[in-house]
């Protein structure tokens, strides 16, 4: 992927952009207009955007509002070079958080010190990026955690949560729960995570929007730690809670959790509202889809729908999906195995994890999906979630 996208219709200057940034090692691509700006830079995931303000379709200043108002894209840094020389412009580009504008015509020397103190050397991504500790996968009874450098990502608060987060007896700077659904078993030992709170660990309680505003009821179980649904309390509480929950009702689309780590949302077809997560850390991807009723009959679905599935599992590490064994009235929630396999083979999914209904795993499910896998000529390594095993991403 290209270090810096520029966006400019004259190829003169793009060229000459292009060869004073790649003499600095850096890699880059052109684009002759702005249109589709948003997409480009999703899929590119660049350190940062030169845009030039008269463009043919969307103009520079336009371009840069939109990547600035999109959480998915705010982190990256934007150059405006241009030849208008009104200090309007200048003032709006500044008021939508550029990180520099240049008038043309530029001083090349200036423009490559200047870009140089943005991004630092063109070496150092990579020295980054070897820098970044692997992310650590454990599956639990009802739910799975990520432990990365300073970041716990915790994917329901389920049977299991309690005891892995009282094992620990340090915690990370930020911690995001995310909740697929509202379910008893999704949110079951929500409360036994408030020592996070007390250790002053941020906490982000993400979980679907629904119109009962359930989020915003549960968040007080986890700043008190008081049990819901018939949950065990935890068992220790080692002080008031210095903070409490930063609340994320969400729909589908996307969000930044920390720097190189971002979260993708999405619907699934479970009684209530649930949602599916893709989490891509550092150019790891994880999706966690626990609750998607797939019915064995694939006409009930249309393209659309298969579509977004196979467009969430794209090219995924690993992938945990709920399940059910065949049959005609498939349990509400986890979907029948065999369609799950077909499409995390079509998404080209490196390693399935099938999630059992309850914790309870089929006889043979494992050999039988790996099977079906090898019949789908695919490479993916097949397997049954079982608590207590880790993954390194």
């Amino acid at each position: 992927m290209p270090d810096i996208l520029i966006f400019d219709d004259d190829p003169n200057i793009a060229a000459l952009l292009a060869d004073l940034l790649r003499e600095q090692g850096f890699s880059v691509a052109h684009y002759p207009s702005a249109d589709g700006i948003m997409q480009i830079v999703q899929e590119s995931r660049p350190r940062l955007v030169i845009l030039d303000i008269m463009m043919p379709g969307i103009d520079g200043l336009s371009a840069c509002r939109e990547i600035r108002s999109s959480m998915a894209t705010r982190h990256v840094k934007v150059v405006v070079i241009t030849a208008k020389q009104f200090e309007q412009d200048r003032a709006t580009a500044q008021r939508y958080g550029v990180s520099l504008f240049v008038n043309k015509p530029f001083d090349r020397e200036k423009l490559r010190q200047n870009i140089g103190r943005l991004l630092g050397d063109a070496s150092e991504p990579a020295a980054v990026a070897a820098a970044v500790a692997p992310a650590v996968v454990t599956l639990l009874p009802m739910g799975v955690v990520v432990e990365s450098t300073e970041l716990w990502v915790l994917l329901d608060a389920g049977r299991g949560l309690g005891d892995w987060v009282a094992s620990h007896a340090a915690f990370p700077r930020m911690c995001w729960m995310l909740l697929s659904c509202y379910d008893q078993a999704a949110v079951e030992e929500l409360g036994a995570c408030s020592p996070l709170l007390g250790a002053g660990c941020s906490v982000r309680l993400g979980g679907p929007e629904d119109a009962d505003s359930t989020l915003p009821r549960l968040a007080p179980r986890l700043s008190t730690g008081l049990p819901l649904h018939g949950m065990r309390a935890p068992l220790v509480f080692p002080q008031r809670p210095k903070s409490t929950p930063l609340l994320y009702p969400l729909r589908e689309g996307e969000f930044l959790l920390a720097p190189g780590v971002m979260g993708f949302s999405r619907y699934t077809h479970h009684p209530g509202s649930a949602l599916a997560y893709r989490l891509e850390l550092h150019g790891r991807k994880l999706v966690y889809c626990p609750y998607n009723d797939i019915r064995p009959d694939s006409a009930s679905w249309n393209q659309h729908e298969f579509n977004k599935f196979r467009s969430l599992f794209a090219g995924a590490d690993l992938l945990i999906h709920g399940y059910a064994p065949r049959s005609p009235q498939p349990q509400a929630g986890a979907g029948s195995w065999e369609l799950v396999v077909d499409m995390a083979a079509w998404a080209k999914v490196r390693n399935l994890f099938l999630m059992p209904p309850a914790g309870d795993a089929a006889q043979n499910l494992g050999q039988l999906a790996q099977q079906r896998s090898v019949a789908r000529q695919s490479d993916m390594s097949c397997a049954v979630a079982r608590p207590g095993t880790t993954i390194v991403l």
